[in-house]
């Protein structure tokens, strides 16, 4: 005969049912962080150059960082590790270089996906306009990811610089309210108290030849007229 599951007995299955679920969770998100946690230590080693890694350790870093998505694919800050993986082995590569493109092109796939992952990151954003621009790729969705920069991360400079130099170095193709939000954020860092961020400002705008976006605030030093 079959009993009937009392209301205590259903939410007894139920709280069960989360506890597994969380339990699993729990355990591919370790998977994944110690599969990747080489990864992540060796590339930090690479990237800031006191190691010279030979390809068949950067392909395991690659294999390891993609072996830890299967574990946890919904993890945005993995999706963004083989973004930079793939963008740093072919930095110095041509963009006639088959191999060198379809690296980046991967690269950006990956800061996309991290993107859709978690929208909010400054530093995703910034990941996504500099492989664009580098890839050639200045058109809307470069002042989309541009815009994002500005909107997540207004008050972190090195970010900050970072969008403002990529406007600058494609400004004629910039729309009209693209470009004054570029301005905006060349104020703003030049207004910003923590740390003074003229001198670097003054160097972009001369590099870039747009001196007259700093005259309010520079003048003398950038040269303005009637400074």
């Amino acid at each position: 005969m079959k009993r009937l599951i009392s209301s205590a007995g259903a939410a007894a299955i139920l709280l069960l049912g989360v506890i597994g679920a969380t339990a699993y969770a729990t355990a591919m998100r370790f998977a994944a962080e110690m599969t990747a946690q080489d990864a992540r230590y060796r590339f930090t080693r690479w990237e800031s150059g006191k190691d010279k890694p030979p390809a068949e350790e950067v392909t395991a870093a690659v294999a390891a960082l993609r072996a830890a998505l299967a574990y946890e694919p919904g993890n945005p800050n993995l999706h963004s590790d083989l973004g930079r993986i793939d963008y740093w082995r072919t930095r110095s590569g041509s963009l006639v270089d088959a191999e060198s493109r379809a690296g980046r092109e991967a690269a950006l796939a990956s800061f996309h996906q991290a993107a859709l992952l978690r929208p909010t990151s400054g530093y995703t954003w910034a990941n996504i306009a500099l492989t664009r621009y580098v890839l050639g790729h200045v058109s809307l969705e470069f002042a989309l990811a541009l815009e994002q920069i500005q909107r997540w991360a207004p008050w972190q400079p090195q970010l900050q610089l970072t969008g403002i130099q990529l406007g600058l170095a494609t400004w004629q193709v910039l729309t009209p309210s693209m470009q004054q939000q570029i301005a905006g954020a060349i104020r703003r860092q030049a207004e910003w108290k923590p740390a003074d961020q003229k001198p670097a400002l003054i160097r972009l705008l001369r590099g870039y030849g747009r001196r007259e976006l700093g005259c309010p605030w520079a003048g003398a030093a950038l040269g303005c007229p009637g400074a």
